[in-house]
C-alpha cells in the first residue's frame, strides 16, 4: 500500500511546549540552533519525523510562538496539512495564541487538534476551567470543533490519545495532488561538505525523482536533482505532502534564497502585480491607506509592496471582504488559489489573508468596473473552471472533470463539444480530454530535450522513450499517448525504441569526420578477422565517448554486428564469408569444412557459425550446420 504524506504544525504561544511536545512525540529535539538552545525558543520552524501507522508518513513543524518571528511561522505552516494547537494548562491562550489562531484560519488550514500542555502542573478543577476557557476562544476558527486532549510532555500522560486522534484527522483528510506538476517553496537553503547545495521545503504538490532536470524560479535557471531525502534517509522518489531535502547542481547556494521555488513546468508564473480576494483582520488595529505599504507572506516568501483598492481609499477592520490588487517590489511564484497572509510593515500587524485569483495582471483603474471584472475572475465561468481542472490534472473524462469543475455532467459534454471544436481541448480515443496548451508545452518540452541531445550526442539514433519521459511529471499513461500523437503527426521521429528531433539525422560530431570515415575503412579492411574495435579508434585518437557512440552506431543502423564486447564484425564481410561457404557447402557443413573454406581460426570462426546460427541463417545439430535459408 502507498503511504500518505501529510505536514502537520506546532502552533501556540511561546513557551506553551510546543518543542517538548513535538520531542515527546518523536524524540527529535527540534531546537537545533545555538541560539535556540541557549534561548529555549525555536528561530527557524523545526522538523521532525512522526510515527504515527505504517500507512501514514507524517512530518511535524515545530513553528515559532512569539511576535518577533511570526514570519517564520507563516513559512512554517503555509505548507502544512494539520495543526496541534498548544494552549499550556496554567496560562490559557495568550496573544500570539490568538495570532496563530487567526493567520491558521485566513491560510484555510485543513484540519487539527488541540494539545492542553503541561496538564499536571494544575488540578482537576483549574484544568477543566481551561479547557472551558479554551473552547470559548477558538469558537469562528478552524479549531471551533477540534477534539481537546490533555497532555505532560515530560510524564507521557495523553500521548497516546493524541496519537490516535491524529490518526482520525489526517485519515478525514485529502492528499495532496501527487499527480500535478511538481512545486516546492525552499525555507532552507545550505551547503554540505563534499556534496555542494541543499534545499529543503515541504512538497506542495506533484512528485520529484533523483536525476530530475527542474527550474529554480523566480530566477529562472535550470537545475539538476541529485539526491533525495526526507528526515536523513535517502530516497528516489518525493510526493506531495513530504518535508524533502534536495541536493542539487546548477546553482551555488549564494544565489538561492529562502522563498524561491522550485517547479517542474512553466504552469508557474513568476509575477509583481497580483489581483486578490482579501479577508481583513477583525484585531487590525490601524487603517491601511490607498497604495499603502505591504508585506506580502505566500508559501515561504516574504515579499514588500503597496496595496490597491478600486472601491475605497481606506481599508479598516471590520470591512469583511476586500477584492484589490497587490503590486510587488519582487517577483513571486504564484498560481490561482494560492493562499497568503498580509502584513504591515510598521507598525507591526496582521492586515488579514486571502487568495489569488489572477496571478499576472495588469494595473488596474479604480472604479465599478474593475470590481466587476475582478469578480468575474473570482467566481470564473463554466470554461474557467474546465481549463483550470484541466491543467491541473493533466487529463480527465468528462464525469472526473464535472466532478473536479463543480458542473453538471449535461453541461461538460455541451462545453466541452465546442471547446474540442474551438481546438482548446482535445481527446484521446479512451475519452481523457486535455488541453491544446498542454499539448503544445509538453512538445515543446520533449523537442527541446531532444535538440539538446543531439548537439550532445550527434551520432546517436535519438533518446530511448523510457529515458526521455522518466524526467516528465506527467501520469505515465497521458505521457505515451502524447508522444504517440506527437509521432503520428510527425512532430517527432522515432526509429526503433528511440526517439529525435524531425529534422534530425545522425553525423559525425564537428571536427571528427575524416577520422571517423579512416576508422571505419581500416576496420572494414579487416574483413571478419577484426582487431579490437579500440585499436581502431585509438588509431586515430578518438576519445572513449566518441568510440563507444561510434561503435553503438554501426549497431544501430545495421552496419555491424556484435562479436564479443571488444570485437564487432563488418556486416558485409560476414555475408561475404557466409556466401562463400554456402557456395562450397550448400546442403551442410561442419566446423572443419567452414575452417578448410574460410581459412580462419576459431577465434573468428566460432563466434562466426554462432552469430549465424542466432541470425537464424544456419542451425546447428550436434557437430553439423545446416543452412536454413539460401545465400
Amino acid at each position: 500500500m502507498e503511504k500518505r504524506t501529510f505536514t502537520i504544525g506546532m502552533a501556540g504561544h511561546i513557551d506553551h511546549g510546543k518543542t517538548t511536545l513535538t520531542k515527546a512525540l518523536t524524540n527529535i529535539d527540534t531546537d537545533r540552533l545555538q541560539e535556540e538552545k541557549a534561548r529555549s525558543i525555536s528561530i527557524e520552524p523545526g522538523f521532525a519525523p512522526l510515527s504515527l501507522t505504517e500507512e501514514l508518513e507524517v512530518s511535524i513543524i515545530d513553528v515559532p510562538g512569539h511576535e518577533r518571528f511570526i514570519r517564520q511561522m507563516i513559512a512554517g505552516v503555509a505548507g502544512i496539512d494539520a495543526v496541534v494547537l498548544t494552549v499550556a494548562a496554567d496560562e490559557g491562550v495568550m496573544p500570539q495564541t490568538k495570532e496563530h489562531l487567526e493567520i491558521l484560519s485566513l491560510l484555510e488550514v485543513r484540519g487539527g487538534l488541540i494539545a492542553v500542555t503541561k496538564s499536571d502542573t494544575v488540578d482537576s478543577d483549574l484544568l477543566k476551567l481551561a479547557g472551558e476557557d479554551i473552547r470559548e476562544e477558538v469558537k469562528g476558527t478552524p479549531f471551533e470543533k477540534a477534539e481537546m486532549v490533555f497532555v505532560d510532555s515530560l510524564t507521557g500522560k495523553g500521548l497516546e490519545e493524541l496519537k490516535e486522534k491524529l490518526i482520525t484527522v489526517l485519515s478525514s483528510i485529502p492528499v495532496r495532488n501527487s499527480q500535478g506538476a511538481f512545486r516546492l517553496p525552499i525555507d532552507q537553503v545550505f551547503s554540505v561538505h563534499g556534496q555542494g547545495t541543499v534545499v529543503r521545503g515541504t512538497v506542495y504538490e506533484g512528485s520529484v525523482q533523483e536525476g530530475e532536470h527542474l527550474q529554480l524560479l523566480p530566477m529562472n535557471q535550470s537545475i539538476r536533482v541529485k539526491q533525495l531525502q526526507v528526515h536523513g534517509t535517502r530516497v528516489t522518489k518525493g510526493n506531495a505532502g513530504q518535508r524533502l531535502a534536495l541536493n542539487i547542481t546548477g546553482v551555488p547556494k549564494e544565489d538561492i534564497s529562502r522563498g524561491d521555488v522550485i517547479v517542474a513546468t512553466e504552469d508557474y508564473i513568476t509575477t509583481n502585480v497580483l489581483n486578490i480576494f482579501l479577508i481583513v483582520s477583525e484585531s487590525m488595529r490601524f487603517k491601511v491607506k490607498q497604495r499603502g505599504e505591504i508585506k506580502l507572506h505566500l508559501g515561504t516568501a516574504e515579499v514588500y509592496g503597496t496595496i490597491v483598492f478600486f472601491d475605497r481609499n481606506i481599508m479598516e477592520s471590520g470591512d469583511g471582504r476586500v477584492l484589490c490588487q497587490l503590486r510587488l517590489d519582487e517577483p513571486v511564484v504564484t498560481k490561482r488559489n494560492d493562499r497568503f497572509i498580509l502584513r504591515r510593515p510598521s507598525p507591526v500587524e496582521t492586515i488579514g489573508g486571502g487568495w489569488v485569483i489572477n496571478p499576472q495582471s495588469e494595473h488596474l483603474r479604480f472604479g465599478k468596473e474593475t470590481i466587476q471584472h475582478l469578480e468575474e475572475e473570482l467566481e470564473g465561468s463554466p470554461k474557467d473552471h474546465v481549463m483550470k481542472s484541466l491543467n491541473e490534472h493533466k487529463w480527465l473524462t468528462r464525469e472526473e472533470l464535472a466532478k473536479f469543475a463543480g458542473i453538471s455532467l449535461e453541461e461538460i459534454y455541451t462545453l466541452a463539444e465546442r471547446l474540442i471544436k474551438e481546438g482548446e481541448i482535445k481527446e484521446f480515443t479512451n475519452g481523457k480530454l486535455y488541453t491544446t496548451r498542454e499539448s503544445n508545452l509538453f512538445l515543446k518540452s520533449i523537442r527541446s530535450e531532444l535538440q539538446t541531445y543531439h548537439e550532445k550526442y550527434p551520432l546517436r539514433l535519438g533518446k530511448n522513450k523510457e529515458e526521455l519521459y522518466s524526467k516528465k511529471s506527467y501520469p505515465k499513461e497521458l505521457g505515451d499517448r502524447l508522444l504517440e500523437v506527437f509521432v503520428n503527426e510527425d512532430n517527432i521521429s522515432r526509429e526503433q525504441q528511440y526517439l529525435s528531433h524531425p529534422a534530425f539525422t545522425p553525423h559525425y560530431p564537428k571536427g571528427w569526420e575524416k577520422r571517423m570515415e579512416k576508422t571505419i575503412i581500416n576496420w572494414e579492411k579487416d574483413g571478419v578477422q577484426v582487431s579490437p574495435w579500440q585499436d581502431y579508434t585509438e588509431e586515430q585518437s578518438l576519445p572513449a565517448s566518441l568510440s563507444i557512440d561510434l561503435r553503438q552506431y554501426l549497431l544501430q543502423i545495421g552496419k555491424a554486428a556484435a562479436m564479443d564486447d571488444k570485437h564487432i564484425w563488418p556486416v558485409e564481410a560476414i555475408k561475404k564469408a557466409a556466401h562463400i561457404l554456402y557456395e562450397e557447402c550448400p546442403e551442410t557443413f561442419s566446423l572443419q569444412d567452414a575452417k578448410n573454406v574460410l581459412g580462419l581460426t576459431r577465434k573468428y570462426l566460432v563466434p562466426l557459425l554462432e552469430w549465424m546460427d542466432d541470425a537464424k541463417w544456419t542451425k546447428r545439430s550436434e557437430n553439423i550446420r545446416i543452412w536454413r535459408r539460401q545465400l
